[in-house]
């Protein structure tokens, strides 16, 4: 796929290129510069940026420039070479004509919505949208970002919708599904437009939620006329192609920015995200809904690791961004935070203050934890009661850092500040582990072959690049592994390998639990992370690695699942059920030829001293033998 992949024209359509030589030279589109480093060869069909260190191959550019995840830029890449990604595993005729009638759904659904963004916006700069172009004049919006956004007016004339789709020649069955007609109370019309259906939104300013790839998913509406009793912002229903709790206003606009800046801000509304955007600040997201939810924080972790969060200065802003820490934890960010002074949002700051003081207080911001921890403490009294309740309020955020010198820091402060042991501490920590914690929501989607968010390291370019471990067969040079520290208890090299393959594919863990590839863990929170993972893949879920991992004792075994799960992946997308099969065999010949020679030495100790224990020793080994021979048989059939 990538060999039949045009690097020069991929990358062409983000970074004006020029021919230098046997290269192509440009402006690197993930850092500012001046002056030319960016450099893309299409002999070795790899970019390299001399300025940043940005490297890689067609599908890491892909995930950079869009914050795509891996199977998101593999599954572009092979529609456009004309390549049919594999499912990890086999499908019935009936589940792929599934899988293929929820795509198409899919793809319809959002271009009706593209379709009708354009139609809003038509109405936004037509006649009609006067008061909604002064709220955006008087809120500092111009129409430079207007169009940016794709911001629209929906009016309540249901004989223009119905006409638009008529021409567009959309189903109504189709907007019925979208949650943008609802059926009247009276029942369906056929002699009226619409079928008598009214219109979700009507007389709001519309804000559309477009994602990484810029297809919209949904819309978040603001009424702006106070008289009217409606809630000020209305979302799109849940459809098939919008939960509101996996989507972030501004991720489309904010992609090559957060990158550039190498953080990500996070504000609380729609406007705000547009009013920084318009003063230079474009990596800035909100979150769909009042709270934030780890699918979400999953999203804002392909933007930036740095994240800074902006707590507008009243106390739901404070009580929202406290209540983000922990979707954050759960997915390994420390966030940031500021807090405006009271009254104030990001618009009105900079109003007042100017960008460079916001600039200046985002690059001063604290850790939220320290935030949150300082808040706790100051909420409570400062005797023995009160002390307890603070660390009770704060013990279920730090209990989720996995980073053990980070943990060590925190438990070092609460013991100081709160002026408790550390005995006393840790206990409260282990208590809030124990205690039951929420689940996030299954994101609905299509089929996939990687449930795992996966964000690459960055690395030099591959001549330069220490070489990977060795980790079998089937590996692409191109790929240089992250290194993982040996870990105190054994792992061997196949295992290693097969653990490596459900960190980033989970969903092989259930033909290597059929295979019985989990009887050849030792280690007890290597068998409780598989034994979960496996119940949430079993049972349709897509797993939440990261909450699998919080829940684990050793400290020790979640660094090293973590060393594994940032490794870039081992093989091209359309050869995992292959390398997969290959690694379990490998994994299934090392432990049985383990076994086979400790047998024979067991064999020679019993010969001749006892010929019962010697005849049934050599009834094992036999079986030993067959089986590897089995196996032997099917590593022919792999090879034809």
């Amino acid at each position: 796929m990538l060999a039949r992949t045009d690097i020069i024209q991929l990358v062409g359509r983000h970074v004006t290129l020029k021919k230098a030589g046997t290269l192509y030279k440009g402006l690197c589109p993930f850092h500012d510069e001046k002056t030319p480093s960016f450099t893309v060869s299409p002999t070795r069909n790899t970019y390299h940026c001399f300025g940043c260190g940005a490297h890689g191959h067609a599908i890491r550019f892909l995930m950079e420039v869009g914050a795509r995840n891996f199977p998101e830029a593999v599954r572009e890449l092979a529609q456009e070479c004309g390549v049919e990604v594999p499912q990890s595993r086999p499908e019935s005729p009936a589940e792929k004509e599934e899988r293929t009638r929820k795509k198409t759904l899919t793809r319809r659904l959002l271009d009706i919505q593209d379709a009708l963004t354009s139609f809003y916006s038509d109405a936004l700069f037509g006649p009609r949208g006067q008061v909604a172009r002064t709220y955006l004049a008087n809120r500092g919006v111009s129409v430079r970002a207007a169009h940016a956004f794709r911001l629209g007016w929906a009016t309540n004339d249901k004989t223009a919708f119905a006409r638009f789709l008529d021409e567009k020649q959309i189903s109504l069955e189709d907007c019925i599904t979208l949650g943008l007609v609802m059926e009247p109370k009276t029942g369906w019309n056929g002699a009226q437009p619409l079928r008598g259906g009214y219109l979700r939104f009507r007389e709001r300013l519309m804000f559309p939620v477009v994602d990484f790839r810029g297809d919209v998913t949904g819309y978040s509406g603001r009424i702006l006329d106070d008289q009217v009793k409606a809630a000020k912002y209305m979302n799109s229903p849940e459809t098939p192609i919008f939960t509101k709790g996996d989507q972030l206003y501004g991720a489309f606009t904010a992609r090559g920015a957060a990158r550039k800046a190498g953080r990500v801000i996070v504000v609380e509304g729609n406007v705000d995200v547009i009013a920084l955007w318009e003063k230079g600040l474009e990596g800035t997201v909100a979150p769909m809904g009042t709270a934030l939810t780890t699918n979400q924080t999953r999203l804002i972790k392909r933007l930036s690791q740095q994240v800074v969060c902006i707590m507008d200065g009243d106390a739901a802003g404070e009580k929202a961004a406290f209540a983000s820490l922990t979707p954050f934890l759960e997915v390994g960010i420390q966030p940031r935070a500021v807090m405006l002074p009271q009254g104030s949002d990001p618009d009105s700051f900079i109003g007042q203050r100017g960008v460079q003081a916001f600039q200046d207080m985002i690059d001063g911001s604290s850790p939220l934890m320290d935030l949150f921890i300082t808040k706790s403490q100051a909420s409570h009294p400062a005797d023995a009661p009160g002390k307890l309740a603070a660390l009770r309020a704060v013990a279920p955020a730090v209990s989720q850092l996995t980073d053990a010198l980070a943990l060590d820091v925190y438990i070092a402060r609460l013991v100081t500040e709160l002026d408790l042991s550390e005995d006393i501490v840790r206990r409260a920590l282990e208590e809030a582990t124990r205690a039951p914690k929420s689940v996030a929501k299954p994101t609905p989607a299509e089929p996939r072959f990687n449930s795992v968010e996966y964000m690459p390291p960055d690395v030099g370019p591959p001549e330069f690049a220490q070489n990977p471990p060795y980790m079998g067969p089937n590996l692409a040079d191109e790929y240089p592994q992250t290194p993982v520290h040996a870990p105190t208890f054994f792992v061997s090299g196949y295992l290693e390998q097969m653990l490596v393959f459900i960190m980033q594919y989970p969903e092989l863990v259930v033909p290597m639990e059929a295979r019985g590839g989990h009887k050849y863990l030792t280690q007890p929170d290597l068998i409780a992370f598989f034994h979960s993972l496996y119940r949430d893949v079993n049972a349709g879920k897509m797993p939440n690695v990261d909450r699998i991992l919080a829940n684990l004792n050793s400290t020790e075994v979640v660094g090293f699942l973590r060393g594994l799960q940032s490794r870039p992946p081992s093989v091209e997308a359309d050869r995992v059920q292959e390398a997969f099969e290959d690694a379990m065999i490998r994994l299934e010949r090392g432990a049985l030829e383990d076994e086979r020679r400790t047998l024979s030495i067991e064999i020679r100790e019993a010969f001749g001293v006892d010929p019962d224990r010697c005849a049934e020793l050599n009834e094992k080994l036999n079986s030993i033998r067959a089986r590897l021979n089995g196996l032997g048989a099917r590593d022919t059939e792999g090879a034809g």
